[in-house]
C-alpha cells in the first residue's frame, strides 16, 4: 500500500513538473509554434496547385480461347493487361500524344505574389523556332504599350558566379558564355539573333507588368509527362485501366490524358490495319500470278477446240476431270500453307524479334500458332519495357526471358508438327490425284488432251475464285477494323486541385511547431542546471526549506517580499532552544546568491517583533552589510578581534529599534585564523547573552573555510540559493557537507523568485514543517 502511494505521489510530482516546464517556457513554445505554423501557411500559399485528370479504358484480349491453358501454364495470363500498361507509358505513345499538343512553350506571370502558368489563356502567342542551349535563363516580357514590348534575358546569379570563376581559370569560348539580351520589339515582329528566333504576337491587352516564358525540348517534355502519368488496373483481376495525369494546369492535364489514350487507340488501329494491308498485298500478288495462268489455260483450251474436232467427253471422264480440279486446288492450298510455315520457321530460327510476323489474316496457319506468336510478341514487349529500368539479371526479367524461351520452343514444335501433318496430307492427296489421272489415260488420245486442258482450266479457275474470296474477306476485315480497347470515361477539366492540401499543411505545421516548441522547452530544461523552483530543492535535498523569497524589484512587490521574510522568522521562532538566544548563520555556496540581503532583511523583520537582534558581518573579504545600513567600515569585527578596538567601539545602533550591527571592518590578512581564535568565541558568547538573536553573515561555504567554524557553533544554519543562478550541483555539495559533519540544524532559503499569479506560504517545525509556494522564475536579489 505504501509503495503504491509512493509511486502515485511521484507521478503527481512528475505531472506538476511537466506543466511547470511548459509554463516556464510558454513564450518559447508559443513563438516556435507560431513561427512553424506561419512558415507552413506561407508554403501552402505559394505551393503550386496540382490537378489530376483521369481516363478509364477497357482492354479486351483478342487471344483465342483454345490457347488460354497455355497462358495459365506459362504464367502469362495477366501479361496482356500488364503489357498494355507498359505500352501506354512507352516513349512511342507519349511521343505520338505530344504531336497532337503544343507543349514546348510555357508562359508564366505573378498573381498575388504567386507564380501562375498561363496555358492557352496567355495574352501572347509565342512561336519559338530555335533556341540555343546558351539561353539558360527564361525570356522576360515587359509590355510597354499596345505595339511594343521589351524582351530581356538576364543571367542568374549562379550563372554569373560560375562564368566569373571559370573565366579566371581559363578563357571561355563564346559558346560557353550564357546569353544576356535586352531589346525593345514590336508585337508580331520576328526576333532573330544568333542564339534564338522567336515571334511574339499579342492576343489581348496584357494586364500584368511582367511575363516570362521558356522553351522545353521533346526529351524534357517526355520526362515531365512520364513523371505525372500513372496507369493502373481498377481491380486486380479486371481489364479496366485507369490512366491519370497530374499537372499544374487543369486544361493541360485533361488534354494530355486524352491525347495519350487517343494515340494508343490510333496506334492499335494502325497495327491492325497494317496486318490486313500486308495480307491484301500477298493475295494481290497471288491473284495476279493465277490470273495469268488462268488466262493461259483458257487460251490453250480455246485453241485446242478450234483446231480439233471436239467431241463431248463422257460423264465419267467429266466427273473425273472435275474431281482432279478440286484435288489440284486442295494441293495448291496445302503448298501455300507449307510455304508460309517453312518461311515462318526459318524466320523464327534466324531472328530474335518476332514483331514483324503477322499470320492472323492469311488463314494459312492454325489458331494455336497465331496465339503463340501473339504471346511471344507480348512477352518480348514486356521484357523490353522491363529492361528500361532493370538489367538482364533482375528476377522479373529472368522470369520473362524463361517464358520467352519456353514459348519459342513450343512455337517451333507446333510449326514442325503442322508441317508434318500438312506434308502427310499432301502425300495422300498426290496419291488420289495420280489414281484419278490414271483413269483418264484409258480414254482415247483426243479425249485425254481435252480432259487435261479442261482440268487445268478448272483448277486455275477454282484457285482464282478461292483467292478472290480470301481477298474479299480481308478487305471487309480491314474496312471494319476497330480497336479492342474502348474508352469508358474521357478526361474532363478538373475544378479543384488534388494538392497541396492547404488546410492539412497549416494544421500539421502548427502541430509540428507545438511539438518542436515543447521539445525545445524540455531540452532547454534538461540542459539547464540551475535551480528554477522550490521543487528543484525539495527533489534534490532532504534538508528543510525555510522559505522562498520573491525577487524584490520595486515597491510593487514589497509586500510579498516582506511576507516571505515573516515566514522565515516564524519558522525560526518554532525552533526550540531552551530559552537561550538563537545564533543564526546565513551562508551560501558562492557570492551573489543573496545571503547578505536575506541576513539584513531577516534581522529587520525579527527586530520589529521587539526582539533584540544583532547582525555581524563576518564576510571580511567581501563585506556588504555596512552598505545596506549606510555606515562606515573603518572599524569592525576585524579590528575588534585584533585588539585595536573594543566592543563598544565597533557596535553600531541603527534607525530600527532593537537592531544593532557590527560591520566586518578592514580586510585582515588572516580572516580564518581570527574566526578560529578563542577571542572570537568569547565575543560571541558575550553577545548571545545580550541579544535574543545573533545573525552571522558568513562567507560563502563553497569558497573558503571561514563558514565551517561558524556553522558548527550556530543554533541554526541557513543556506541561501538564488533562482536561475545557483547550480543544482550546489545542493548536492550542501547535502554532502551536512552529511559528513552530521549537522541537523540546517535549512535552506530560495531567493530571487519571480512572483507568479498565486502566492501562498505555510510553516511548521522540525521534520514536519514546510513551505508552499506557486511557480517562480527569473533571478532575484544579489548579496
Amino acid at each position: 500500500m505504501t509503495s503504491n502511494t509512493t509511486v502515485h505521489n511521484e507521478d503527481e510530482i512528475d505531472l506538476v513538473e511537466l506543466f511547470a516546464v511548459i509554463r516556464r517556457y510558454r513564450y518559447l513554445i508559443l513563438v516556435v509554434t507560431l513561427l512553424v505554423g506561419l512558415l507552413a501557411a506561407a508554403y501552402a500559399y505559394f505551393a503550386t496547385n496540382i490537378y489530376k485528370a483521369s481516363v478509364s479504358i477497357e482492354v479486351k484480349s483478342e487471344r483465342n480461347s483454345q490457347n488460354d491453358f497455355m497462358s495459365m501454364a506459362l504464367g502469362l495470363e495477366s501479361n496482356n493487361v500488364d503489357n498494355e500498361i507498359e505500352i501506354l507509358r512507352s516513349r512511342w505513345i507519349i511521343s505520338r500524344a505530344m504531336e497532337q499538343l503544343n507543349l514546348g512553350t510555357r508562359i508564366f506571370t505573378k498573381d498575388k505574389l504567386r507564380t501562375v502558368e498561363l496555358y492557352k489563356n496567355a495574352p501572347f502567342a509565342i512561336q519559338a523556332n530555335s533556341v540555343s542551349p546558351q539561353v539558360a535563363s527564361p525570356f522576360v516580357i515587359y509590355p510597354i504599350d499596345d505595339q511594343r514590348y521589351r524582351l530581356s534575358i538576364e543571367r542568374s546569379l549562379k550563372e554569373r558566379m560560375v562564368t566569373g570563376i571559370r573565366s579566371k581559370i581559363a578563357p571561355l569560348n563564346p559558346e560557353e558564355i550564357p546569353v544576356a539580351y535586352d531589346q525593345i520589339h514590336r508585337y508580331g515582329e520576328a526576333v532573330q539573333t544568333p542564339w534564338f528566333e522567336v515571334t511574339i504576337s499579342k492576343i489581348y491587352a496584357p494586364d500584368k507588368p511582367m511575363y516570362w516564358f521558356y522553351t522545353a525540348d521533346d526529351y524534357a517534355i517526355f520526362e515531365e509527362i512520364s513523371a505525372g502519368l500513372k496507369v493502373s488496373t481498377v481491380s486486380k483481376m479486371g481489364t479496366i485501366l485507369s490512366l491519370s495525369y497530374e499537372d499544374n494546369s487543369p486544361q493541360r492535364a485533361k488534354e494530355v490524358a486524352n491525347a495519350i489514350v487517343n494515340a494508343y487507340l490510333s496506334t492499335d488501329l494502325e497495327a491492325k490495319s497494317q496486318s490486313a494491308n500486308k495480307t491484301l498485298e500477298f493475295l494481290d500478288r497471288q491473284l495476279d500470278a493465277i490470273n495469268k495462268t488462268l488466262q493461259s489455260s483458257a487460251e490453250s483450251l480455246q485453241q485446242y477446240k478450234a483446231t480439233n474436232v471436239v467431241i463431248d467427253v463422257g460423264s465419267k471422264a467429266q466427273l473425273t476431270a472435275e474431281k482432279l480440279g478440286e484435288l489440284e486446288k486442295q494441293r495448291y492450298e496445302l503448298d501455300m500453307q507449307l510455304d508460309v510455315l517453312n518461311n515462318t520457321l526459318a524466320y523464327i530460327r534466324s531472328n530474335d524479334d518476332l514483331s514483324g510476323i503477322d499470320l492472323g489474316a492469311t488463314g494459312a496457319t492454325n489458331p494455336s500458332i497465331n496465339g503463340l506468336i501473339l504471346k511471344i510478341q507480348e512477352a518480348k514487349s514486356l521484357k523490353n519495357s522491363l529492361l528500361i529500368d532493370y538489367t538482364e539479371l533482375h528476377p522479373d526479367v529472368v522470369k520473362v526471358s524463361g517464358s520467352l524461351s519456353t514459348l519459342r520452343s513450343t512455337l517451333e514444335n507446333t510449326i514442325k508438327s503442322s508441317i508434318r501433318t500438312l506434308s502427310e496430307r499432301k502425300i495422300s492427296l498426290n496419291k488420289f490425284i495420280q489414281e484419278n489421272a490414271a483413269s483418264l489415260e484409258a480414254l482415247p488420245q483426243q479425249e485425254q488432251d481435252l480432259a487435261r486442258l479442261n482440268r487445268s482450266f478448272l483448277v486455275n479457275e477454282k484457285i482464282y475464285s478461292f483467292l478472290l474470296q480470301k481477298r474479299a474477306e480481308t478487305a471487309i476485315l480491314e474496312s471494319s477494323t476497330v480497336s479492342a480497347t474502348r474508352i469508358i470515361d474521357t478526361a474532363v477539366t478538373p475544378h479543384d486541385p488534388i494538392k497541396p492540401k492547404r488546410s492539412l499543411i497549416v494544421a500539421v505545421g502548427f502541430i509540428l511547431g507545438l511539438i518542436l516548441g515543447l521539445s525545445l522547452a524540455f531540452v532547454r530544461n534538461y540542459l539547464n542546471n540551475t535551480i528554477q523552483t522550490i521543487e528543484d530543492i525539495e527533489k534534490h535535498s532532504p534538508i528543510p526549506l525555510y522559505g522562498a523569497v520573491p525577487h524584490l524589484t520595486s515597491e510593487k512587490n514589497i509586500q510579498p517580499f516582506l511576507e516571505a521574510m515573516r515566514v522565515i522568522r516564524t519558522n525560526l521562532e518554532f525552533l526550540q532552544n531552551s530559552g537561550k538566544s538563537k545564533l543564526v548563520t546565513v551562508t551560501s555556496s558562492v557570492p551573489t546568491e543573496g545571503k547578505t540581503t536575506i541576513s539584513t532583511e531577516l534581522a529587520k523583520i525579527i527586530a520589529r517583533t521587539h526582539k533584540k537582534v544583532l547582525i555581524i558581518d563576518l564576510d571580511m573579504r567581501r563585506s556588504r552589510v555596512h552598505e545596506k545600513f549606510k555606515i562606515g567600515n573603518e572599524i569592525g569585527m576585524s579590528t575588534l578581534l585584533s585588539g585595536k578596538n573594543t566592543l563598544s567601539d565597533v557596535l553600531h545602533v541603527t534607525d530600527i529599534e532593537n537592531l544593532h550591527i557590527i560591520p566586518a571592518g578592514p580586510v585582515p590578512p588572516n580572516p580564518s585564523e581570527m574566526l578560529m581564535s578563542t577571542n572570537f568565541k568569547t565575543v560571541i558568547d558575550n553577545l548571545i547573552t545580550r541579544y535574543d538573536y545573533v545573525i552571522l553573515d558568513s562567507p560563502p561555504i563553497g569558497l573558503v573555510t571561514d563558514a565551517m567554524m561558524l556553522i558548527k557553533m550556530s543554533d541554526i544554519n541557513l543556506f541561501v540559493f538564488r533562482a536561475k543562478f545557483s547550480k543544482k550541483d550546489f545542493i548536492k555539495n550542501i547535502n554532502r557537507f551536512v552529511k559528513e559533519h552530521e549537522l541537523n540544524n540546517c535549512g535552506m532559503i530560495l531567493n530571487g523568485l519571480e512572483l507568479g499569479k498565486k502566492f501562498g506560504y505555510g510553516y511548521g517545525y522540525g521534520y514536519g514543517y514546510g513551505y508552499a509556494h506557486d511557480y517562480y522564475t527569473n533571478p532575484g536579489a544579489k548579496s
